[in-house]
């Protein structure tokens, strides 16, 4: 290699070196949704569908940054503000967008669409069922205990609607609590995303516990579900969503919710 070809090399390297060390080194700090307690964890590492959905995409998706990411499993109601406040680079919660979240953080690309649903036990169905037959909808209760996940988008349109319907709410840490304080009795229904209740219910007794009523999208218990990052972060935003777009383009992404979620549409 001749002096001139060895100071090119040696002045490439220099260059290339700190790029590389700082791609090594740069670490993610992501808030991740809780699903249950770790102590009603057996082995520690069960978590539900949901929860091996949200990390299965994280995962890849830090793999695709470049990052080292550091997960943190918190209550849903904990994201957005740890998110808000720069605690966390990146928040992974099933957050569906709306206008007052717009306000605080910024949103990735869409991942999927979501809704929501009541929960109940047959007897408290048969009990409340409208008596022409009809669905039993959320708007037409009334006096009735209901469980929600606590700053839920859930949770907030029953705080809407209480007063005039009597509503209390059963506020829960999690999905898993919420329905945990329908089958202890402490709640007559509850209202979850439909994403994640799918797969906790398909976990319990035949006939113990079932959806009722159709899929509710409006007063914001439906939308887009995305990624979240603080406000100042718009660089790392546009990064994330070039590195969805590549993970839809090669299939990635598709594999890995179909392979946990295995339906496209609620």
């Amino acid at each position: 290699m001749t002096p001139l070809r060895r100071l090119l090399c040696l002045i490439l390297l220099a260059t290339l070196a700190p790029a590389a060390a700082t791609a090594a080194a740069r670490e993610l700090r992501v808030a991740t949704l809780l699903t249950a307690p770790a102590g009603d964890r057996p082995d520690g590492r069960e978590a539900s569908a949901t929860a091996e959905l949200n990390d299965a995409l994280t995962r890849e998706l830090c793999r695709r940054l470049l990052a080292r990411c550091r997960l943190q499993p918190l209550p849903f109601a904990e994201i957005i503000p740890g998110v808000e406040a720069g605690r966390f680079q990146l928040g992974v919660g099933n957050v569906m967008r709306s206008p007052e979240r717009e306000a605080r953080v910024l949103f990735s690309r869409t991942l999927w669409r979501a809704s929501s649903r009541l929960v109940g036990t047959p007897a408290a169905i048969r009990r409340h069922r409208p008596a022409n037959g009809g669905e039993l909808h959320v708007q037409a209760l009334h006096g009735m205990r209901i469980a929600a996940v606590r700053g839920s988008l859930q949770h907030q349109f029953l705080a809407r609607r209480a007063p005039a319907q009597q509503l209390a709410i059963e506020e829960a840490a999690t999905i898993d609590d919420a329905l945990r304080a329908l089958l202890d009795g402490r709640a007559d229904f509850a209202l979850m995303p439909v994403r994640g209740a799918y797969f906790l219910l398909a976990q319990q007794a035949p006939g113990s516990v079932e959806f009722v009523g159709p899929p509710l999208t409006e007063d914001g218990l439906g939308g887009t579900v995305h990624l979240i990052l603080p406000k100042a972060e718009e660089a790392l935003r546009r990064e994330v969503d070039r590195a969805l777009d590549a993970m839809r383009n090669d299939g990635s992404f598709q594999r890995i919710v179909r392979s946990r979620m295995p339906f496209l549409a609620d």
